[in-house]
Parts: structure tokens; C-alpha cells; sequence
């Protein structure tokens, strides 16, 4: 088989360019980072991130950056976080300024600018002042005046301090020497620890204290050089540094975990440090200028660095190996012994790992798919199997290769029975070999497509595609296992301590034990994907879609690696090994140790509401607000800080006075509205745990007192009420009115109506005064006397008529004025005999008057006529005229003009007699009528008297005009 061997040891690794670092993201793709050059990183009280960057300082909340900046800030870098004893955040630039953070926003403290040179100076925090080390000397700035006093003179280089003491790096110039010294400052005590005399100045001198070392590091020609100051002797002693320090730039030194982390240009060393000596135990992020590291609260390990952002490590403890300069996949794997391990390729390679470290490689053959891997710890043979009618047989103790042509091929599960009996299943039967690496005898035990196998005492256990069967290992009799008697899919099998357990298709996790089949009993997630088992003593473990789970089958105590832990891949392929666990990849793989500190414990930040916006306007967040009715839009957001909080962190809430239990709130929203709450009392309560925590965190409740609308308060009711009463007694008493006003009114009609009786008998009377009656019978005598029969006749007939209509018309208030035209006409021709036919009448009538629909007020016309005869024209001894019009005129008003061309009022009111001064009996009946009709009847009736003149200013007669609406 020698020329199918090939070996690539591990000085051929490079080849496989494997990266060894902790798992890690980078906040640039999982946020917002707004810089990538960053000096410094610290985490406060509650678990806020501060970065100081080129671009500024900032604040993390798990979601977004806050950038603080101060209008007279004079260089955007800041450097050197600190958090005094009343957790303030203080900060410097390279200028001087001395800024710290309150009330939300960046103040200065002090502008040292004149004491800094522009170099960027150390300070230190104390009590009452703040200590500046600077080239030209020690500071100190009280808090509250700002008094600047100096300590000492000298070229300060660097500073470290450990509790109440100082170690400074001072450079003093005598003569041509430059005297570097480390002094320590105790209060007000000043001890000279080390004295470095050269004529060069001394490059890059930095000083770091802890709370057993301080070391003081400088570079020179040779390298970088390492001081260690014993704290109590005040001593100092030159120590070998490491070669992997010599060329590096020291950017700061960390002690995490009795371990001294040197950060530098090549990434992170870590060093154990004993009797003087620093052991080297690994490197991280070699390709990164690493500048400072932050521990959060969650075990979070934060890296900075000078042009590459910032690193997160969610765990140490657990190593991704890439394999990302081979072009195949990997697509096998198995355990070997004492934490060694194979991956098969699918080009036919096997790559053979301890620990992380790839040793050897071997490429088979073939070419093609390797689809599982068998280790034989007896015999130290492995059984490779190709996806195809291939197979080999590989022993580990001479690499020698066997080809076994199909004997193992496509093979999906292997179990070892006995020392020489082997259970191997494919694509279409489960095959039982004695002797398998000799001369091996085949018994096909089912023919049917195998999943997965294992074997437990006596008991084979075989998960076939239509069913899961326990075969006798001696006679290989088989039953089937059944779940509530149907058949079971089974696509992993695992057995710990005689329990067989059972990764279902349908049916989830369940144990056989004392051949009962039950539920594990095993709380996992609901609907969670179970793609592999594996036992581990009293261990199994358990890879999903969601992660690894690891189950202490004694103790019942379950655990979680998931994203939140780095592990951000579904495991479908893990191995087992003596100290470590491995999770395969198609491109590589993770590593993860069996120790203490696999599994973190999670804690949850402070939850607080970080606004409140009360109709969709913000407003200062308070513990309880009184509103009025309107202003009832409610909304809430929150936070809890940490790392990718927003992912990790679940939400409940619960409103008092409407619900009784905890609302869940959708992961990664951090919000809530209410809208249009009704009147009452409401107390938002808020919770937050971290998915992988076992304790909730609770936020301060905020009350909402939601006034009630004026309509629904008591003062309103009572209003409403007494409204209610008063409208009743309003109504009864209008009601009242309405009836006394109505019977006032019926008085007042029959009153009305009685003297409109009493003025029309009144117009009667005057219509039939004995003058014309006398007159009308005189006249009807003449005419007997001088025989002229058929004129008395007709004139009798005339006024037999005129006196009838007077009776019939003095009955009704209003009569039409077709009616009233025809009496007066039939009173003017009666009249006109008295005047001796000297008297010339006419009554016109406007066409568009309907005569008999419009009414007048009865007898109304005619005593304004009589007027005329009597006391215009009975004076008048010829040319005697009368003229009578009807017309329609605007506003829809009829207009009655009665006009003559008698002597004019002024020379009748001569010719009266003495006891006649006064208005004629019908026409002021009629203004009375008139006053009625207007006041009481409402009705608009007017009557105009005018004088008529001729061009000479003499009376030519009078014109009566009388307006009234048509009705």
C-alpha cells in the first residue's frame, strides 16, 4: 500500500491556515460602531460600555451608541476612562482637558493645556483632587475651586497607582545626563526606587501597578526591558523578558485571573507569573493591536484595538479552528484516544488532530466522500467507509492502508458487540461481522435502511427507518419497540448507565430503561431540533439546532452553550474526547474543554424606562404622572443593558388595574403604547431576564393616573341632574306661561275681536249716518214724486243691496277685496245722485291682483272715501273727481290709493263748524283698527295722508295711500 501513502506533518500546517482564537464577534457587523480606532474601554455600575475613541466618547447600551462631546472640547480623542468613588466617568484628551460625564452629557473640568505642552498627560483621582502628571511636573486640582497646586517639578513621564501610592517615572536633566528615576509618592512622602542614567532619553517608559507587582517596561535598542518593584522593599529587579515581548509595543498590562496579559501590536500574550519569571501559556489575535480589555458583568471578554474596531469574546474557553485554505469539506469525524481525533474530507483526505493542533495528514486512495469513521481502541485500527462501494481499513500504529473494497461502505453506524463482533449498518440493511478486520463472516440481520446503533449489555439497539428494534447479542433475536403501540423513528441513539435514550422524530427525547419506554424527563426547549447524542459517564450531551445541551443524568441538572455563548452553529456532528468536546464543521471546528468554566453563569442588567412619551410627545420619565382624559396615547422604552441585549434579553410587562398576569414582549423590542386608556389608575410594572438566566430583574414602576372627562365626575352627574330638575321646572313653568299667555291671548282676541265688532258697528254706523240715508231717501222720493218709477226702483234696489253688504260685511273681520271694491262701488253711485251727477269717479285695479283671494279688513276703504266727498268734494261746486287704484307695489304689499281734487283738509277744517273740531267718527275708528291689527294681530297696515298742491301752491286736493301686506 505504499504508494497510496502520503504524509503532511504538522510543519505543513500552513497549509491548512488553522486560527486558534476564542470565538468572538465583531461589533462592526452586529452594530453600529461608529469608529475603528479605540484606546480605551470600561463598563460602569450599570453595566453601560464606555469607549474612548479617535472619533470621541461613547456610550453602549446592547443596542446603540451615544456619542458625548462638549462644545469646547478641542480634540475629538479621548483617553483614559475612570470612574471616581460616586461612579462618575472622568476623561482626558491629548490637549489637557479634563472632562467628566453628568447628567447625561460631557462636562469640563479643567483645561490644563498651558501645564500639558501637548502631551497627553496620566492623571489620578482622589478625594478631593484631581492629580496631574505632566512634562513639567505633578499637579494637583482641587474639585471645588479648581486651585492648581504642584506637587513636583520634573519631567513626568508615566504614572501607575496602586491604592494610596504613586509610582512615577520622572525624567530629570543634569548636565549632559538625562537621570530617569521611578520615584514612589506616599502622601506626603517621596521614595526614590530606581535610577537609570543615560545620555539617550528613554523610549516608550510605561508603569503598571497591581495589587502584588508593579512593572515598569521601556524599550532600548536590545528589545523591550521589564522592571519588577517589590512594593514593600521599594526595590527594583531587571527580569528576562520573553521572546515573544522583545519586539512587540507594549500598550498596557492586565492582570485577569492571576494571569498577566501583555497588550500589544501582535495581539494579546498571556503570561503566568512565579518567582520572578514569566511563563508564556498562549497568544490571541495575533494580527491585532489590542489596547485595552474589558470583563462585563456577563463574563463578556471585550478587546479593543488601534485600527480594527472592537472584539467580543462570549467565551474563552471555546476555540474555532478554520480550516480555510483546503478546498474540500469535512464530512467525517471520529475520537481517537488521550484527546486525539480524525476528520474525514470529501477528497478522500484524513486529517489527524491533538487537541487543536493538526499532526499528520493522509489522503487515501480515492478521492472520493468520506462518509464515516470507526476507531477500534483494541486493536487501534480505523475503519474508513466512502460514500460509494469503497472501504478501508487504516492502522494507526503503521498507517498502512487495506483496501476492503465495499465491506464497510456508505455506512451510517457502527457498534462494537464484542472484541470480534461488529454491528455495521447502510442504506439498506444492518449487517453483523464476525472477525471484521480479518476474515470476516457477514450475517444480514434486516434488510432495511439503518439510522443509528448502540449496544448496552446483552442488547443490541438498531433505529431503522420504519422502526426501532432490540436484537439478543448472542442469538440476535429481535422485538420491536414501540411507543403507544406504534412504530418509532429514531435518528440518534445514546446509552448511559443501562438507559438506552432516544432522539425521536415525533415523539422528542425518550429514555428506555428496565425495557419501559418513557419521556426523558429532560426540560428542553419546546419544538427544538435534536440532531446528535453522545454519553459521557453520567453526561450526555445533546446537539440541536439551538445549540449544545449538556444533562447530568444523576443530578437532572441541565446546562446550554448557545449563541449567547459564542457558539453560534447548529451541532450536528460532535465528538467526545477526554478533556474537550468537538463540535465539526464543513470548514472547521470548535473546541470546547470540560472544565468548570464551559458554562457561564448569565446575569441580567438593571431594566429602567428610558422615555415616556405621553401622546406621542416626550416627556421627562418620572415615577408617576397625572393626566388629564385626553392625554391618554401612552408609550414606554426600555432598556437592559449588556451585550447584544437586544437578542438575549425577554420582556414582560403587566399594567395593574388591567392585567393579572405578565405579557410577554416580542425579543428585541423595547417598547410599548398604549392607546386611548380609559379613565383610572394604571402601574406599569417591567421585567427582564436573559434567556439563559435563571433570575428576572424588575424595573422601577411608573403610575399613570388618567383623570376622569368632566362628563364622568360627580360634580358633572350633579349638574347634569340639577340641569334635569331645572329644565323640568323651566318647562312646567313655560308650560305655565305658554297657558296663561294663551288664555291673556284668547282675553286679548275676544277683547280684540269685541272692539273689532264695536269699530266695524262703529263704521257702519257712521257709513249709514241719517245725511246719506236721508239723502239716498229723498233721492228715491224725487223720484216717486216726479214719477219716474224705474229709477226710484232701481235706486231703492241699489241701496237695498249697499245696505245689506254693510250688514253682511260688519259680521267678518276681513272680507276679499273683490268685495270690498264692489261695495264701494255700489256707495259711489248711490253718492253720485247726491252730487247731482257732478261728480266723476274711476277704481282701477292692477291685473296682477287676484281680487278674490286677497283679503282686506272688512269696510276698510270706504271711510277714507266718504272723507273725500264729504270734506273735499261736497265743497267743490264743479269739476268734482274721484280716483280709486288697487296695485301691487314691492315687497309684495298691495297699495290702495284713494285721491280727489277737492278743496284740500286745511280749508275743510275752515269750514266746520265750531263744534265739529275733530276727526271724522270713521276715521278714527279706523286708525283704531289700524293700531289693533298692528299690535295685536301683527299685521303691517299704514295709512299716508298727503296734501296736494297745484304750480301755485294752492290746495288742489287730498291722497290717502294705504299699504298693506297682500293676504
Amino acid at each position: 500500500m505504499k504508494p497510496y501513502l502520503k504524509y503532511i506533518f504538522l510543519w505543513f500546517s500552513i497549509a491548512v491556515m488553522q486560527s486558534q482564537n476564542p470565538v468572538f464577534e465583531t461589533m462592526a457587523n452586529v452594530s453600529q460602531l461608529p469608529d475603528v480606532e479605540f484606546y480605551d474601554i470600561l463598563e460602569d455600575q450599570q453595566q453601560y460600555i464606555w469607549l474612548a475613541a479617535d472619533k470621541g466618547l461613547y456610550r453602549y447600551d446592547g443596542k446603540n451608541y451615544k456619542h458625548f462631546t462638549n462644545p469646547q472640547q478641542k480634540s475629538n480623542s479621548l483617553f483614559q476612562l475612570r470612574l471616581d468613588t460616586d461612579e462618575k466617568l472622568w476623561c482626558i484628551n491629548i490637549y489637557g482637558q479634563l472632562f467628566y460625564v453628568e447628567n447625561n452629557r460631557l462636562q469640563l473640568f479643567y483645561d490644563a493645556s498651558q501645564l500639558v505642552n501637548g502631551q497627553l498627560a496620566q492623571y489620578e483621582i482622589f478625594e478631593n483632587t484631581i492629580r496631574l502628571f505632566t512634562v513639567i511636573g505633578i499637579f494637583d486640582i482641587d474639585k471645588t475651586t479648581k486651585k492648581v497646586t504642584e506637587v513636583f517639578k520634573g519631567m513626568c513621564i508615566t504614572n501607575a497607582r496602586d491604592h494610596e501610592s504613586n509610582y512615577t517615572f520622572i525624567i530629570n536633566f543634569e548636565g549632559k545626563l538625562k537621570r530617569h528615576r521611578l520615584y514612589k509618592f506616599e502622601k506626603q512622602k517621596r521614595t526614590k526606587i530606581l535610577e537609570i542614567t543615560s545620555t539617550n532619553r528613554i523610549q516608550s517608559p510605561k508603569l503598571f501597578a497591581f495589587k502584588n507587582s508593579v512593572f515598569l517596561t521601556h524599550s532600548s535598542a536590545k528589545g523591550n526591558v521589564i522592571f519588577s518593584i517589590d512594593q514593600v522593599k521599594n526595590t527594583s529587579k531587571k527580569l528576562e523578558t520573553p521572546y515573544q515581548l522583545k519586539n512587540a509595543t507594549i500598550y498596557n498590562i492586565l492582570t485577569i485571573e492571576n494571569n498577566f496579559w501583555f497588550l500589544t501590536n501582535f495581539g494579546v500574550f498571556i503570561f503566568n507569573f512565579e518567582n520572578e519569571r514569566f511563563t508564556f501559556k498562549e497568544q490571541l489575535f495575533r494580527t491585532e493591536s489590542v489596547t485595552d480589555v474589558q470583563i462585563d458583568f456577563n463574563n463578556n471578554y471585550w478587546f479593543t484595538t488601534l485600527d480594527n474596531g472592537v472584539f467580543v469574546s462570549p467565551n474563552l474557553n471555546i476555540r474555532r479552528v478554520e480550516l480555510s485554505n483546503i478546498e474540500s469539506k469535512i464530512t467525517a469525524s471520529v475520537a481517537l484516544q488521550n484527546n486525539h481525533f480524525v476528520l474525514g474530507t470529501n477528497n478522500g483526505r484524513l486529517l489527524f488532530y491533538h487537541q487543536n493542533q493538526l499532526k499528520k495528514s493522509i489522503q487515501l486512495p480515492t478521492k472520493k466522500i468520506i462518509g464515516n469513521l470507526y476507531f477500534d481502541i483494541l486493536k487501534e485500527q480505523l475503519i474508513v467507509s466512502i460514500n460509494a462501494s469503497e472501504s478501508f481499513v487504516v492502522d494507526l500504529k503503521t498507517d498502512k492502508i487495506t483496501d476492503v473494497k465495499n465491506r464497510f461502505s456508505v455506512a451510517k453506524t457502527f457498534s462494537k458487540i464484542s472484541d470480534s463482533t461488529l454491528f455495521y449498518g447502510n442504506y439498506r440493511q444492518g449487517i453483523v461481522y464476525k472477525n471484521p478486520f480479518g476474515l470476516s463472516e457477514k450475517k444480514i440481520i434486516r434488510s432495511s435502511r439503518v439510522k443509528a446503533s448502540v449496544v448496552s449489555g446483552n442488547a443490541l439497539f438498531v433505529s431503522y427507518i420504519d422502526g426501532l428494534y432490540k436484537y439478543n447479542c448472542n442469538t440476535f433475536s429481535s422485538e420491536e419497540i414501540q411507543y403507544n403501540s406504534a412504530s418509532l423513528l429514531v435518528n440518534a441513539i445514546a446509552n448511559t448507565k443501562e438507559t438506552i435514550w432516544l432522539a425521536t422524530q415525533h415523539n422528542g427525547l425518550l429514555k428506555y430503561e428496565q425495557n419501559t419506554l418513557q419521556p426523558s424527563g429532560i426540560k428542553l426547549p419546546e419544538n427544538i431540533q435534536i440532531n446528535t447524542i453522545l454519553s459521557d459517564g453520567w453526561l450526555l450531551w445533546i446537539g440541536t439546532d439551538s445549540g449544545l445541551f449538556q444533562y447530568h443524568t444523576k443530578t437532572h441538572q441541565l446546562k446550554s452553550l448557545s449563541t449567547q455563548d459564542g457558539l453560534n452553529t447548529a451541532v450536528n456532528s460532535l465528538l467526545v474526547l477526554q478533556n474537550q468536546l468537538v463540535v465539526v464543521l464543513p470548514k472547521g471546528f470548535y473546541t470546547l474543554p470540560k472544565q468548570n468554566g464551559l458554562f457561564k453563569t448569565f446575569k441580567t442588567a438593571m431594566v429602567r424606562v428610558e422615555a415616556v412619551s405621553i401622546n406621542d410627545r416626550d416627556t421627562l420619565v418620572t415615577s408617576s404622572y397625572k393626566l388629564p382624559h385626553d392625554l391618554n396615547k401612552i408609550g414606554l422604552k426600555f432598556n437592559s443593558n449588556g451585550f447584544q441585549s437586544n437578542q438575549h434579553v425577554n420582556y414582560q410587562y403587566r399594567v395593574q388595574e388591567i392585567d393579572s398576569s405578565w405579557q410577554n414582549i416580542p425579543l428585541n423590542t423595547h417598547f410599548v403604547y398604549f392607546n386611548s386608556l380609559s379613565s383610572g389608575t394604571y402601574t406599569f410594572e417591567l421585567k427582564a431576564q436573559n434567556i439563559s438566566a435563571k433570575n428576572p430583574v424588575f424595573a422601577a414602576p411608573i403610575t399613570f393616573v388618567i383623570a376622569k372627562p368632566f362628563w364622568e365626575t360627580y360634580w358633572f352627574y350633579g349638574l347634569i341632574l340639577a340641569s334635569v330638575f331645572g329644565l323640568i321646572w323651566l318647562y312646567f313653568r313655560w308650560r305655565l306661561q305658554q297657558k296663561e299667555a294663551q288664555r291673556i291671548a284668547e282675553v286679548d282676541k275676544i277683547l280684540i275681536d269685541k272692539k273689532i265688532t264695536n269699530l266695524r258697528l262703529e263704521n257702519l254706523r257712521s257709513q249709514m249716518n241719517p245725511h246719506f240715508i236721508f239723502n239716498a231717501l229723498n233721492s228715491i222720493q224725487d223720484y216717486i214724486i216726479s214719477n219716474e218709477k224705474e229709477l226710484a226702483s232701481s235706486y231703492l234696489v241699489k241701496f237695498s243691496r249697499l245696505i245689506r253688504m254693510y250688514l253682511d260685511y260688519s259680521q267678518q273681520n276681513e272680507i276679499t277685496l273683490e268685495e270690498e271694491l264692489n261695495a264701494l262701488k255700489l256707495y259711489l253711485e248711490l253718492e253720485k245722485v247726491r252730487f247731482e251727477d257732478e261728480l266723476e269717479y274711476a277704481i282701477s285695479v292692477d291685473n296682477q291682483l287676484k281680487t278674490k283671494q286677497i283679503k282686506v279688513p272688512s269696510l276698510f276703504i270706504q271711510p277714507y272715501v266718504e272723507n273725500a266727498l264729504k270734506h273735499g268734494l261736497l265743497h267743490k261746486l264743479n269739476d268734482r273727481k274721484l280716483q280709486i287704484e288697487a296695485k301691487i307695489v314691492q315687497q309684495n304689499k298691495l297699495e290702495i290709493t284713494v285721491e280727489d281734487n277737492g278743496i284740500g283738509r286745511a280749508q275743510s277744517e275752515k269750514l266746520k263748524r265750531p263744534n265739529q273740531q275733530h276727526k271724522p267718527f270713521a276715521t278714527k275708528a279706523n286708525e283704531e283698527r289700524v293700531h289693533l291689527y298692528k299690535n295685536k294681530l301683527k299685521r303691517d297696515i299704514t295709512i299716508t295722508t298727503n296734501d296736494l298742491y297745484d304750480e301755485n301752491d294752492v290746495a288742489a286736493g287730498t291722497k290717502v295711500i294705504i299699504t298693506m301686506p297682500i293676504h
